[in-house]
């Protein structure tokens, strides 16, 4: 069994790991690739030096960038990448705590896996996907990954990620970042030279008094490191606050604490803190561009629906990575192709884009003729021609009434098309 065959009978067999077994494997070889091999030769297979030639694969895939003919013009950008990052945790066998540990409230007896995945949206390009121990958190990461921002980036990110030292690494960088504001760090308005922290009774004073229903201050965050900030404060709907209150007193009795008058004002209200200035982005885009955030949500729901990434069983641990990695490769070939059509078709109708989630689903019921062809650049042609680009009416985003797709949110504010 060659490197080939290897990377082709876990990259295009549809079992998922939870149901994949050494037999499938074995038939799998001898239909597609005439090789007669025991069970027990494939199992010894899967080594470190399997794992890491898998994961050279990976990062290969993830280098090749997509074509300049399919980009957005650099003319039309505000912003040099728009990257958006986020991690997803779930749950694998209980063998591999040892590699995967659990912690806290997340399977802390058993084994989980993380994965650090960033792209950026403007060009569709991956920036980054490492698997990692749940316990290297997404704080830690933040801390270790600065030197990957570049200049005139706009990074948006989950809570879990921004800490000070991250946000300072941004300005350094002469990047920008538009994040949720931490209820770690203390806001501060500068007043005759003296930093006086904010009072949230006045402002939610100021919001109900005069009927407000958006605010922006220009602040200091944190009494140490004084970095100087936008702060975008809008009012949640009622049954949202309730669920707020409702969790986190749940979570505060569980600790034998309660939560002080602050924390129930600013639960109020959706707070957002930016170091974009107002004459690139003005207040009222600075909601609609964090809501692109959930673009990689979005994604994570593709890997787990159509791909099963979360599902496992025991089995050797360079036998699980191999399989996982695969699975991801997968994805990233699938990627390029969701991305080629996406940009093309918007360079016709900009406000119109591809779903994720139904090209993902599509794509898995071409698995098998998918796997024939790779390698083969004119029928791929043929089969992007015949296969694909029929679809790709039925594939679209769809846009609920009175609300902003993602795309239209990415012409009017980063491309300035709207």
């Amino acid at each position: 069994m060659g490197a080939d065959a290897f990377v082709k009978l876990l990259i295009f067999n549809e079992l998922d790991q939870s149901q994949l077994s050494l037999l499938d494997l074995k038939l799998d070889l001898q239909t597609h690739f005439d090789c007669s091999i025991s069970r027990e030769a494939i199992h010894k297979r899967f080594t470190p030096e399997a794992v890491a030639f898998m994961k050279a694969l990976l990062a290969k895939l993830i280098e090749f960038r997509l074509t300049a003919e399919n980009a957005v013009p650099s003319s039309v950008k505000s912003f040099n990448r728009l990257c958006i990052k986020d991690s997803t945790k779930f749950a694998i066998p209980k063998e591999f705590a040892e590699t995967y540990p659990g912690y806290g409230n997340f399977n802390k007896k058993g084994a989980l896996m993380n994965i650090q995945y960033e792209y950026d949206l403007l060009s569709g390009n991956w920036s980054c996907l490492d698997f990692t121990k749940a316990t290297r958190n997404d704080q830690l990461d933040s801390r270790e990954t600065i030197d990957n921002i570049e200049k005139d980036d706009l990074l948006l990110r989950d809570l879990g990620y921004v800490t000070m030292p991250y946000l300072i690494g941004v300005v350094n960088k002469g990047a920008y970042f538009i994040n949720r504001l931490p209820t770690t760090i203390n806001v501060y308005r500068k007043k005759n030279g003296k930093y006086l922290p904010i009072d949230w009774n006045s402002l939610d004073r100021a919001f109900k008094n005069k009927g407000l229903n958006q605010m922006e201050l220009n602040v200091v965050l944190s009494n140490k490191y004084k970095l100087e900030s936008r702060m975008v404060i809008v009012p949640v709907p009622d049954d949202v606050y309730k669920e707020r209150i409702r969790k986190a007193s749940k979570h505060a009795k569980s600790k034998g604490c309660q939560l002080t008058n602050k924390y129930k004002i600013k639960a109020r209200y959706n707070i957002f803190i930016t170091n974009v200035p107002e004459n690139r982005l003005s207040l009222k885009y600075i909601i609609q561009i964090y809501r692109l955030r959930w673009q990689i949500e979005i994604i994570f729901k593709a890997w787990k629906s159509s791909l099963s990434i979360h599902k496992a069983k025991k089995v050797k641990k360079e036998r699980f990575e191999c399989q996982l990695i695969a699975r991801i490769i997968w994805a990233v070939v699938n990627w390029k192709l969701y991305q080629s059509a996406n940009l093309a078709l918007r360079t016709i109708k900009p406000d119109i884009g591809i779903s994720v989630l139904k090209f993902f689903k599509q794509a898995t019921k071409y698995l098998a003729l998918l796997r024939g062809i790779i390698g083969d650049s004119h029928s791929m042609k043929n089969w992007v021609k015949e296969k694909i680009i029929p679809l790709l009416p039925y594939l679209l985003v769809e846009t609920k009434k009175g609300k902003t797709s993602h795309c239209q949110i990415l012409n009017k504010n980063i491309y300035g098309l709207g």
